[in-house]
């Protein structure tokens, strides 16, 4: 295999054009048969005719090792137990108050299966949005009932045949042996025509991964021009445009994906997500409400529109995002302990006649799902704070206060993380409270984590405004830029000593947490001094590392370019930069 970019970019075309993501006209291997009476499985059916049936047609195909279940709750269980099925066929509508999506979505967040796994989800709905809402959480294969053993043992073969063509490639993906992983996509593109755009589709993800940005972009760039609609591909190119900064190229692509396919909703997310950097909120917001109509159970969607909507003060959209993202997330790991503070934060805020109500279900949440957890007892305060202030109830108001105190100290000392929102709610109720101390605690907390995100310091500006605090939020952003200067100063230290490819890395960790022009000039300053060491011959660097940094690179120039026109020293960078080797 090629060392050279461009040659492997000229062998990308070629293979695509023997086959690899188009038509090929040579023959092609036949299927690896399915090894039934080896394989394990789950079959996850509320129907018991149903269950009865699939479990015969893979007896009778000489399956042997086969766990049946009636019920998410259960399936749940026994995938935590055992955690080694091979293969799972999941019914999509589900007895209880969760469907097969939310499963699928819950044990791909936790990792309870091996990519090994193969999902294969059940329907007999064929609504559209439901369909598309499995589909779009990338199960294996989807069917849809009336079934016949034959269509089953097809689906099931050909899903076999393809996880184990590209199962070294996915567990070298899964392992984060990406340099390794994408040799051997490079490799088996070449010799399977079958599953070489599976092989490629894996590829890319590797070189994003890498953070070779460029490169990533110029690999989807020679898929597309053999196939210049397939989705992924074009939704790749974006990614890594995304990635270099170039936000306006980013939406163009975007939005002839979106004309294309507008139900492709990951295309959606991406949109929304260049908005929100842009610094439209209210577009973000819109996009995600346009999303969520198509796919009303999407867990992340509902948490982004909550948060764009708290960031603009919109409460009844935020207190509709949480509601659905707690109606349809009860009891998953997705749901977070902050989320229960601002939506219970939302609610008090509103004074609807139905807070109560709904402060009443997150207690029962919260009871039925995270009793005696320690991580979620702020959030159980917090709750009932929310509900003491709903009530207009001075004493319980108090009570409820210094319990969330109580909680906030215990948690620190049992080393017990508080999350952003955890944090802003207890701003928010010290600040009513006229707390001063609390308050610039919490205040100079969310400073020092968060310390460039201009979403967080505007909320934090404000709540400390609206109970006349501005000086004292003003001293204690002086003091976490400063803090953030000496880290600065640290890793600037690393490079004075010598140290450059660790400053490097210190640089690009201050950069991918703290989004601000010093410290982006910073990295590419350091990314500079690196290739002229490696000139004059002063730094040894591999392959690996030398595309890392060029691609780090573009998307410091591009970042800094477009935050701050005109910055005198990132031309300066830019002649450093271009008259060096690299």
């Amino acid at each position: 295999m090629s060392d050279q970019p461009g040659d492997d970019l000229a062998n990308l075309r070629d293979r695509l054009a023997d086959g690899g993501a188009a038509a090929a006209p040579r023959a092609l291997p036949p299927l690896q048969a399915c090894p039934y009476k080896e394989l394990s499985y789950l079959l996850i059916e509320d129907s018991e005719t149903m269950r009865v049936w699939l479990r015969n047609t893979i007896v009778n195909a000489g399956g042997v090792k086969i766990d049946v279940s009636d019920s998410y709750n259960d399936a749940l269980y026994r995938i935590r137990n055992r955690g080694n099925y091979d293969v799972v066929l999941c019914d999509y509508i589900l007895s209880d108050t969760r469907d097969g999506q939310q499963l699928l979505e819950e044990v791909r967040r936790q990792k309870l299966l091996p990519q090994s796994t193969l999902w294969i989800m059940i329907t007999g709905e064929r609504k559209y949005e439901q369909v598309f809402s499995a589909v779009e959480l990338a199960p294996d294969d989807y069917l849809i009932k009336p079934i016949s053993p034959d269509t089953l043992h097809e689906r099931i073969g050909r899903a076999w045949d393809r996880r184990q063509a590209l199962k070294g490639a996915t567990d070298l993906f899964d392992g984060e042996r990406y340099d390794a992983a994408l040799a051997l996509c490079r490799k088996e593109s070449r010799g399977n025509p079958r599953h070489a755009a599976g092989f490629l589709r894996i590829a890319g993800e590797c070189l994003m991964q890498l953070e070779h940005y460029q490169e990533a972009y110029d690999h989807y760039e020679a898929i597309l021009e053999t196939r210049p609609t397939l989705p992924w591909a074009k939704l790749g190119k974006a990614r890594a445009f995304f990635h270099l900064d170039r936000y306006d190229e980013t939406a163009a692509i975007i939005d002839e994906l979106m004309l294309e396919n507008p139900d492709y909703l990951h295309a959606h997310d991406l949109l929304a997500k260049v908005h929100e950097r842009k610094g439209d909120l209210e577009a973000t917001k819109t996009l995600l409400k346009l999303v969520l109509q198509k796919n009303p159970k999407s867990l992340t969607r509902q948490r982004e529109i909550a948060r764009i909507a708290v960031a603009t003060d919109d409460t009844q959209t935020a207190i509709d995002a949480y509601a659905l993202m707690h109606m349809h997330g009860r009891g998953s790991s997705f749901i977070r302990p902050g989320d229960f503070c601002t939506y219970a934060a939302m609610l008090a805020k509103s004074g609807s006649k139905a807070a109560l109500d709904r402060l009443e279900v997150l207690n029962s949440n919260l009871r039925d799902f995270h009793k005696n957890d320690p991580a979620y007892e702020f959030s159980v305060r917090s709750v009932a704070y929310s509900a003491a202030l709903t009530k207009g109830d001075g004493q319980a108001i108090a009570a409820a206060y210094a319990e969330m105190g109580k909680s906030l100290a215990a948690a620190g000392a049992a080393g017990i993380e508080v999350d952003r929102e955890q944090s802003m709610f207890m701003l928010e109720a010290a600040v009513a409270r006229g707390d001063e101390e609390t308050a610039c605690a919490m205040a100079s907390a969310l400073y020092d984590d968060h310390i460039g995100n201009q979403s967080v310091e505007s909320r934090v500006q404000e709540v400390m405004a609206s109970g006349g605090w501005e000086r004292q939020a003003a001293r204690i952003a002086e003091s976490a830029t400063e803090n953030l200067r000496k880290m600065n100063a640290a890793a600037a230290d690393m490079a004075k000593h010598g140290r450059l490819l660790e400053a490097v890395e210190e640089f690009a960790r201050l950069a991918e947490t703290n989004r601000n022009v010093a410290v982006y000039l910073n990295a590419a300053t350091c990314v500079v001094k690196c290739f002229e060491d490696r000139a004059v011959g002063k730094l040894e660097m591999d392959e690996g590392t030398r595309r890392r940094l060029n691609n780090r690179m573009q998307g410091y120039i591009n970042f800094v370019g477009q935050r701050d026109v005109g910055n005198h020293r990132l031309e300066q960078i830019r002649k450093a930069w271009d008259a060096v080797s690299h």
